[in-house]
Order: C-alpha cells, then structure tokens, then sequence
C-alpha cells in the first residue's frame, strides 16, 4: 500500500462535505487509539494531492506525532472532485447527516450536474434528488423576498414542500419565529396534512409541542367509519345557530379554516360523483 506524507496534502476546506468541518472531539478520540488500529488509506487526488475523504484522520495522525499516511489515490476532474469526496463519506465512517447530503446535492445542482448525473454518481435516490430542487426553489424565492425563511436548514424546506402550496409560506415562518427542528417543522407537516390542525395557533403549537400534537392525533376521529359525519353535521348545525363574534385574529383563523372546508367540500364532492350540489345551484 502506498503512503502519502501529510505535509504534500492540500487541505481544500471546500471539498469537505461536514458543515461544521472536524470534530475536535473525533480526532482527541482517534489520536488517543491512533497507533493501535488499522486505519483505511485516506483518499487523495493524484494531481492536485487534495484530501477528498480522512480529514479526522489527518488530524488526528498529526496530534499523534504520525506524518505519513496510507494512501487510495484518484484521478478525476476537478469538477469530480467535491462528489467523490462526498461518495466517500456516504460509504463509510462518520455518516454525512440528512442535511449535509442535502447541501452536498444543492451544490452539485448548482454545478449544473443534472439529476440523473448526481443519482448515478453519489447512488442516491432520484426522490431525495428531486426533494432537495424543490426545496432550493422554494429557498431562492424567499430570498427574492428577503423572507427569513431563505435561511431554513434545506431538510426543513424540504418538508415544507410537502405541503399544499397555501400552507407553506406560513408554516416556514412559523419555523423561523420558533426555531423549530425539522422534526418539529415534520409533525406540524404531518398535522396540516391529515387535517387536523389548519389555524395558525394549533400549527405553532404543533411545532412547539409534541405532546400536543399526539393529544390533537389522539382525538382525531377515524375516517373508517360513517360517525364522522354527523360529528361534522352536527358542528355545522351549530356553527349556523351560534351568535358570531369574533376578534381580528379569530376573524383570520376563521376565513383559513372555511377556505379550507371549502376546498375540502369541493374536492369530496367531485369523488361523490356530484358536480354542483343543488342546494348551492
């Protein structure tokens, strides 16, 4: 095997596919256990000695007082160069997080590489492929607008594009004003999408609150049967005899849920196989 001395390595923070770059707490773990394993050779273009894949071994054979590393050299295009490194870390070591792959796919888009270049290089799946354009889509209009919502993490944005169009906007700045995770952004997502939660208070509260969102699925009544129904037209009969007064932030809650109800009405009337109720005629 052949070996490299580590001070011909060219160390291009750019071809590093970790957002936050090296663990200090990686290496001071693998300096301490340096001499008594078997490391895998590091990964080297040949041309231009850049590091592709090792970076927390390079660090760490240095602390260690070792200079000279086993070697796995490339030859590729410059423009290979950033997806190798990525492939490499999809395969083995410290596994590139859902959002590290996203941004490593962004970029590539952004290099002009098309789909089917980047599934077949990286072995990724076309659907996490198409995920991450229309997410970056949605990234480019916002700052268009100088939302705030340009700045959400790609894995959150591609939850958001999940959604109904109608929804989106307001559930990204929704994760914005919260600081919401993605798996906090995911079970709002989720909520909006089974129809169990449609006003902005229950959607942040979806986000904020876990045990608020398994108490709102909970009481979500089951479509299997026809009880649902006349739950529903018994809330309609009292929403038509109820004496309504509403505050202006209720007034908004309330134009979103009948939009909403609207929508939903048109849509199962048209799989009723019933075009214009006669009723609204």
């Amino acid at each position: 095997m052949e070996t490299v001395s580590l001070h011909d390595l060219v160390l291009d923070r750019a071809l590093n596919p970790r957002l936050h770059g090296v663990d200090q707490d990686v290496v001071e773990f693998y300096a301490g256990i340096f001499a008594d394993v078997v490391w895998p050779p590091i990964l080297v273009d040949r041309a231009t000695r850049k590091l592709l894949d090792g970076w927390h071994r390079v660090e760490a054979a240095k602390r260690a007082g070792i200079y000279s590393l086993a070697v796995q050299w490339v030859e590729a295009k410059e423009e290979e160069l950033f997806a190798l490194a990525v492939k490499a870390n999809l395969g083995h070591g410290i596994r590139l997080s859902r959002e590290e792959r996203f941004k490593a796919i962004a970029r590539l888009q952004r290099e002009a590489w098309t789909p089917e270049r980047i599934t077949e290089f990286l072995g990724c799946s076309a659907g996490m492929v198409a995920k991450t354009e229309k997410a970056e889509d949605l990234r480019i209009k916002y700052k268009v607008h100088d939302n705030p919502a340009a700045r959400l993490p790609t894995e959150t944005l591609v939850e958001v594009v999940r959604l109904p169009e109608e929804f989106r906007d307001e559930v990204a700045e929704l994760a914005c004003e919260v600081e919401a995770t993605c798996s906090d952004v995911r079970r709002a997502v989720r909520g909006v999408k089974q129809g169990v939660v449609v006003a902005t208070a229950d959607i942040k509260r979806m986000m904020t609150d876990p045990e608020y969102a398994k108490a709102k699925l909970k009481a979500a009544t089951p479509a299997n049967s026809g009880d649902w129904l006349m739950t529903f037209a018994t809330l309609v009969d009292q929403i038509e005899t109820a004496q309504v007064s509403l505050n202006p932030l209720e007034r908004d809650t309330a134009v979103q849920l009948f939009v909403r109800m609207r929508n939903w009405a048109n849509r199962n009337l048209v799989s009723l196989g019933v075009e214009q109720h006669p009723s609204l005629m």
